[in-house]
């Protein structure tokens, strides 16, 4: 079997995904139960804002069919909506600095669990907030992609396309967006004081931020479920998350077991089967008879050269310098070199 025909080395096995980086986890709990408290709160100034838009609508109602306007009722339907609606935003505001820094330690977490780069990143968890109409939707992917890191059956198992995410994420998000969207619709609707259908189209926009303040009461319940939902889902993946790094490294091929050190049987072998002893159930290797192996060389090899005898001199060295005596200038001359022999 080779390589990539082994089932742990497949493309789409959860051993494939880059080992997550290290680094101690954030702690969510306080910001926990720090946004439960304000999410109950906006509900109860939600509640409040609700009766005052009921009670300005009705107001009107009485006004129209009347044709009288009583100035000290009309001044107190407005000062209760104006108090109800300062409460809302004051406390708003407080959750959304928390909620914040609760979603953007969510997402560097998740990345301990291996959570990868993209509208996943911790950046995105502030930055996606302050984008228009793209804040509806930016923070939701943030927060379900995140979630999804924290699957503990998926990070054993499934490969990270198959993880399943958290779905109070989408509830949520579709909740949060139609609330928003009904008070942004109550806000562009607010009439002049100056003109003629003030009082319809100011009956109509205090309707639209009715239904808006009912969103915003189911939103804040299902926030306070998301928030304990992804905090506890992420605590138990982070708790895990030793045993998980005692897994095999990053596209490793299965290694020896743990108790066989270099030098010792490996699988398969029995106790007394060392380095270069035969594997069990196989005879062990034996030269034939008659083999050369472990004998001397055969001539030329190794053979003794033969050496002069005493009183002998030594051949020759055809690289030696020549010893002749240089010619005698008053002597014969020599003989003259044989013409060249042509060749046959």
């Amino acid at each position: 079997m080779s390589f990539n025909d082994h089932p742990d080395q497949r493309w789409g096995d959860a051993q494939w995904a880059p080992p997550p980086p290290a680094g101690e986890p954030s702690s969510l709990g306080g910001l926990r139960t720090a946004l439960t408290v304000l999410f109950v709160v906006i509900s109860v100034a939600s509640v409040l804002s609700i009766g005052a838009y009921a009670g300005r609508i009705g107001y009107v109602n009485e006004v129209q069919e009347s044709g009288s306007i009583d100035r000290g009722r009309a001044e107190d339907a407005d000062a209760f909506v104006g108090g109800a609606g300062l409460l809302w935003v004051l406390v708003f505001l407080a959750i959304a600095v928390v909620f914040i820094v609760w979603q953007y330690r969510h997402a560097k977490n998740a990345r301990l669990l291996g959570a990868q780069d993209g509208v996943r990143r911790p950046g995105w968890a502030i930055g996606g907030w302050f984008i228009p109409l793209a804040n509806l939707v930016i923070p939701a992917l943030n927060l379900y992609g995140n979630g999804r890191a924290s699957d503990i059956e998926g990070r054993h198992g499934a490969a990270p396309a198959e993880r399943r995410g958290p779905a109070i994420v989408v509830v949520w998000a579709v909740c949060w967006g139609l609330a928003v969207s009904l008070d942004r619709g109550a806000q562009t609707s607010v009439p002049d004081s100056l003109s003629a259908d003030y009082l319809d189209r100011l009956q109509s926009a205090d309707g639209l931020s009715l239904a808006a303040n009912f969103g915003y009461i189911a939103a804040a319940v299902l926030a306070i479920l998301m928030v304990r939902t992804l905090t506890l889902r992420q605590e138990a993946a982070l708790a895990t998350r030793p045993a998980l790094g005692a897994q095999q490294p990053y596209a490793a091929w299965p290694a020896a077991p743990p108790a066989a050190p270099y030098g010792q049987p490996g699988y398969g072998q029995p106790a007394g089967a060392g380095y270069g002893q035969p594997v069990y159930g196989q005879p062990s290797y034996e030269p034939p008879a008659g083999s050369p192996y472990g004998q001397p060389p055969a001539a030329p090899y190794a053979q003794p050269q033969p050496q002069p005898q005493p009183g002998q001199n030594s051949p020759p060295s055809p690289f030696a310098a020549r010893t002749d005596p240089p010619p005698d200038p008053d002597g014969p001359p020599s003989a003259p070199a044989p013409p060249p022999v042509p060749p046959s």
